[in-house]
């Protein structure tokens, strides 16, 4: 008996220690990661992030990870990649680090100059985001109406291109 536990507990080790390294290793990441300014480049627009309070990051099915400088970029490649997104952030305008786009409270503010001149600004708090709006001359609005903005807007600059 002792003989065969002797062969069966490396064994059982070696398999123990494989499927912990599959496991561990075959995890897809989670969470943001701290923007890099001046490093990190948007991955629509191709622009370095030089501005904190406006960026964002995706990460994709596959625990792809992509940072993004203007929080309208950020809609952009969403609507591009018609897939799931199965986490996105977005930068706390009021300086509090990331929060989830699906928390976030936005505010349109067309007069704000944000990265790429989207207009778009994300906060954690809303009173900061109904104070920010009151000070920028800009509203709230809900995520699924820049959504649909958005393909509005990248719908009729598709019809142009179709006519010309």
């Amino acid at each position: 008996m002792k003989a065969l536990a002797r062969r069966l507990v490396p064994g059982v080790a070696g398999l123990a220690a494989v499927v912990a390294g599959v496991v561990l290793l075959g995890r897809v990441p989670s969470g943001p990661r701290p923007l890099r300014y001046g490093v990190d480049a948007c991955a629509e627009c191709r622009m370095h992030l030089t501005r904190p309070g406006f960026g964002g990051e995706l990460r994709d099915a596959d625990g792809r990870l992509t940072t993004y400088d203007d929080v309208g970029c950020l809609l952009r490649a969403m609507l591009k990649r018609h897939g799931a997104m199965p986490e996105a952030w977005v930068e706390d305008h009021a300086g509090g680090g990331f929060v989830s786009l699906l928390a976030a409270h936005l505010v349109r503010a067309p007069e704000a100059e944000t990265p790429m001149g989207h207009g778009i600004v994300a906060f954690r708090d809303e009173a900061a985001a109904d104070a920010f709006a009151a000070a920028a001359g800009g509203t709230r609005v809900a995520l699924e109406d820049l959504v649909r903005d958005l393909t509005r807007v990248a719908s009729a600059a598709g019809h142009a291109k179709e006519n010309r």
